[in-house]
């Protein structure tokens, strides 16, 4: 799921030339007794348990975990954009395990974590890592272990819990990842 030191080639892409953000499904009214719960976004902590939220709901509270990542048992929170908005009660196994095509992830410690986007362009599922304006000349360097994996990044490719809390509320609210980041295509 992540770079390694090993891969030679890469792609710096400003965010805005890189994804074509899907529109955030429409938020209409409240849910009141009664309503169909809908669900629009999988949260899939360190690889095991999975939470399907919806646009009413309050995304801080599924951040949380963010803060409390160690690199080692708690290490990893993906957030991917259901296909379509999907009933609670109709949320079945292929839903629960299905990949996504748009989705963003995180793997590392809450003082240090590497975060990716998985979006299409030209038709093609691309991966990114995200990260700030720099260069990015050489090999990565920056060591992030996360479970039983480890990744290197660039120092412009790490961030904290607290950053990325943000990065991810907007790309819960918008479906895209905020302006002014760098993306940097991951060539398997």
């Amino acid at each position: 799921m992540f770079s390694s030191p090993e891969a030679s080639a890469c792609r710096v892409l400003p965010v805005r030339a890189a994804v074509n953000p899907r529109p955030a499904f429409p938020v209409e009214t409240e849910p009141t007794t009664g309503d169909v719960i809908v669900t629009t976004h999988r949260v899939t902590y360190s690889d095991r348990l999975k939470v399907f939220i919806g646009p009413h709901e309050d995304v801080d509270s599924f951040l949380r975990p963010l803060r409390r990542m160690d690199g080692h048992q708690r290490y990893a929170l993906d957030l991917t954009v259901l296909p379509e908005p999907v009933p609670a009660t109709e949320v079945t196994t292929t839903v629960s395990s299905a990949r996504g095509d748009l989705a963003l992830g995180c793997a590392g410690s809450a003082d240090a974590m590497t975060l990716q986007l998985r979006t299409t362009v030209d038709h093609v599922t691309r991966r990114f890592t995200l990260g700030l304006p720099g260069g990015r000349l050489g090999l990565p360097t920056v060591y992030l272990p996360h479970g039983d994996e480890d990744t290197y990044v660039y120092p412009e490719e790490v961030f904290t819990a607290d950053s990325a809390v943000e990065i991810f509320r907007d790309f819960f609210h918008g479906g895209a990842v905020p302006t002014g980041l760098q993306l940097r295509e991951i060539l398997d």
